[in-house]
């Protein structure tokens, strides 16, 4: 199995109108995740997007959205690794997680 998480960190990728060169790229993955740090729009003045906004763009409804680091690192502790790879993609740090950590708490 594999879990894909990306964060969408730059300012293209939180342009409205770019965010649908996504569609697809996720369906592969058997869980599939996109994280914005709720902070970098506030940061680039820009709007949020919903989660409506985000599953329709990669035209994935099952496709899961998260805004906030500790409710995606709450939801990846939830998961059971066991054959189960962890594809975390992002030119940014995930809010902020510890991912060594986070690597050593999914492990136990």
């Amino acid at each position: 199995n594999l879990v894909a998480c990306i964060e969408l960190h730059t300012f293209s990728s939180l342009n409205k109108a770019f965010l649908a060169q996504y569609e697809g790229t996720m369906d592969q993955a058997d869980q599939a995740i996109v994280y914005i740090d709720e902070q970098t729009f506030r940061h680039k003045k820009m709007e949020p997007f919903t989660s409506l906004d985000v599953q329709t763009a990669f035209k994935n409804s099952n496709l899961q959205f998260f805004n906030d680091a500790t409710t995606l690192k709450l939801y990846l502790s939830n998961i059971n690794f066991k054959n189960t790879n962890l594809l975390l993609m992002s030119s940014g740090n995930f809010g902020g997680i510890d991912l060594v950590k986070l690597a050593r708490e999914l492990n136990t």
